[in-house]
């Protein structure tokens, strides 16, 4: 008989789950899971519902299946590989944490914003150490509302996130949300206050260049003292795109709309007559390392597109030589049972 759980924790090929208040234990998928996976999206990921058979020694559990996905965040993987890396599964909020130091990149935002939006999460902005420029956060918040509309912006310290009631919000029973950002932005820090506890060790900034050092090497899953799940992710020095198409016109949708303004369809907005994207930045209503930004993500996720579909190509041929090996080794058995008969 399988159980219903969810996935608190990720280790190489293991994951813990747990499937009432007090009951956990490690799992590893089945069999025939490992067998019919083609890619990393069909193995199981901290946030994931999956049905398990609990062995009989309680201790340990085999994974038979993953409940569909309401949502998912990923990433692609680090280096030539085209396949992506799951962040967490099921959530409802993406917490973009970034400090008010030598970390504050609104391009790399940006990066943040296209896999939150193309997940169907909601992405909600914390700027993490403002008492570094008490008397500038005022300014920093209003700018960064100004160039992504819509997205929540707050800011936090933490000698004050007692005062941070928006929390409750986020967070009540029922809602999971998950916390992404670079090294040394305050994460663990973060989710040791979300959760209510010191669980996590945190550690110092270096001075010379206000990078952090990693601290949380797997990804968990907690309840939070609201009621709700945070999901604490490790920091990532590198955030590439996948095939984040939809979230890439999501976060550029103001780039996006020019385009059908252009004189010509075809329009490359270069050199072209009538070119709305030149005429915005002309007119100061398109910033030029706004749109060089778009450029640079829209190449990555369209080279992304091409190496899966490479990959998908050779991933079906295998998937054929199988099917025609697995017929071979049944035909001499069927001869042989004709020359019986």
């Amino acid at each position: 008989m399988c159980v219903p759980s969810r996935v608190i924790c990720e280790e190489r090929a293991l994951y813990k789950v747990q499937w009432s208040e007090d009951a956990t234990c490690w799992a590893a998928i089945s069999g025939k899971m490992q067998h019919q996976a083609m890619s990393r999206k069909d193995y199981p990921a901290v946030g994931d519902w999956v049905l398990i058979e609990i062995l009989d020694d309680a201790d340990k559990a085999i994974i038979h299946q993953i409940c569909p996905r309401k949502t998912t965040i990923y990433r692609k993987q680090i280096g030539e590989s085209s396949d992506a890396q799951i962040l967490s599964t099921n959530v409802d909020y993406t917490f973009i944490v970034t400090s008010l130091n030598e970390d504050l990149n609104e391009r790399r935002i940006e990066r943040y914003l296209a896999i939150a939006l193309d997940s169907d999460t909601a992405p909600v902005i914390l700027l993490t150490k403002s008492d570094l420029y008490p008397e500038e956060t005022a300014e920093f918040v209003s700018d960064l509302k100004a160039l992504f509309p819509g997205i929540p912006v707050h800011a936090l310290s933490k000698d004050s996130f007692e005062q941070a009631d928006f929390f409750g919000e986020y967070l009540e029973t029922g809602k999971t949300a998950v916390i992404i950002g670079s090294s040394g932005v305050g994460k663990s820090t973060l989710v040791n206050f979300l959760i209510g506890k010191d669980k996590i060790k945190t550690q110092e900034i270096r001075e010379k260049d206000g990078r952090g050092r990693h601290t949380t090497t797997s990804r968990n899953l907690y309840v939070s003292r609201f009621g709700g799940l945070v999901i604490d992710t490790p920091g990532m020095r590198e955030l590439a795109l996948s095939d984040h198409t939809q979230g890439l016109e999501a976060e550029f949708s103001d780039v996006v709309g020019l385009f059908g303004q252009c004189k010509f369809s075809d329009c490359k907005h270069q050199t072209e007559p009538g070119c709305a994207i030149k005429e915005a930045i002309a007119d100061g209503l398109l910033e030029p390392d706004r749109w060089e930004s778009y450029l640079k993500l829209e190449a990555e996720v369209r080279a992304s597109q091409v190496k899966q579909e490479k990959m998908l190509e050779v991933q079906q041929k295998r998937k054929r030589k199988k099917s025609v090996t697995a017929e071979r080794v049944k035909e001499p058995n069927h001869r042989s049972s004709k020359r019986k008969n």
